[in-house]
């Protein structure tokens, strides 16, 4: 993957990611798309590396350079790039001498630190892209988050997709909890065992 151009921060910290799920949810909250997506588009986050909730996989790794020359911030590890299978159409409102704005379509890409918590997936939601990237001006983007870019020779959407550790959903605790105990339940077994058949 070749990038080129354009400066705009990062997330995510060194060591293992932490995800997974917690009654209430943890760390930072969907806030597009009237607060169902996360940044990257996702609904529901999880360890950069893996396979997304649709199903999306990730390109090979990165160097940190590779996201340093798109967004501000401290990149210390490699870099998942997560190719989304539709593209942004929108219609650019701030292209000169067109009266309602320029229809525009933008392959999209979505990158992950390794070992930070990932928010990318695939979206089409209209709500979700005019919530990330507005009337198209360039201006106006929140460079810290989405950027414009020639990835492969291509113009493209690239959106830095890596939460904090510990970024969780809401969902119910009592799973994690029974795998959090399980090895209390083995020694409940065995004292209850040794007390009655020995």
């Amino acid at each position: 993957m070749l990038i080129s151009f354009l400066g705009g921060k990062s997330g995510g910290s060194g060591g293992k990611s932490n995800s997974g799920s917690s009654k209430s949810g943890s760390g930072v909250r969907p806030a597009y798309g009237g607060g169902a997506y996360y940044g990257g588009g996702s609904t529901t986050p999880y360890s950069a590396g893996k396979k997304s909730p649709k199903g999306l996989l990730p390109g090979a790794l990165l160097l940190p350079a590779a996201a340093l020359l798109l967004f501000p911030g401290i990149w210390l590890w490699s870099v998942y790039p997560y190719y989304y299978n539709n593209p942004y159409n929108f219609r650019n409102r701030t292209v000169q001498n067109a009266t309602d704005g320029l229809n525009q379509t933008l392959p999209v890409v979505c990158l992950c630190q390794q070992f930070a918590v990932c928010g990318c997936d695939d979206n089409n939601d209209t709500k979700y892209f005019d919530s990330l990237v507005g009337n198209g001006s360039y201006a106006a983007l929140n460079r810290s988050l989405v950027n414009i870019a020639e990835v492969n020779g291509s113009r493209t959407l690239v959106i830095n997709g890596s939460l904090p550790n510990g970024t969780t959903p809401a969902g119910s605790a009592a799973p994690m909890m029974a795998t959090q105990f399980s090895g209390y339940w083995v020694m409940i077994g065995l004292v209850i065992y040794s007390v009655y058949f020995l």
